[in-house]
């Protein structure tokens, strides 16, 4: 089969996040040149992963996301921001 790619772009690689190739930490240029010859099917599991972390083997390298750690309140569940107050509310 012949795909036409794209590629994973730059930007798609957060700072913080770690991709192991056969479970050797690799830089983001090496992922970038590794991903021109990714079937598309690929490159979406790869997207996928930057966001929740996991494997997947494509083109006989086992590759491994994990994604940086995300802030969790003292209940275990997501972290969600400032509360945002009514400026015109009365105290």
């Amino acid at each position: 089969m012949i795909y036409i790619n794209m590629a994973i772009a730059p930007q798609s690689i957060r700072k913080g996040t770690i991709v192991l190739f056969d479970g050797i930490v690799v830089e983001k240029q090496v992922i970038l040149e590794a991903s021109k010859e990714w079937a598309p099917q690929h490159e979406t599991m790869f997207k996928k992963l930057l966001k929740q972390g996991g494997s997947f083997k494509a083109k006989g390298v086992s590759i491994q996301v994990f994604p940086p750690d995300q802030i969790l309140t003292s209940r275990g569940e997501r972290d969600g921001g400032i509360q945002q107050s009514d400026p015109l509310a009365r105290f």
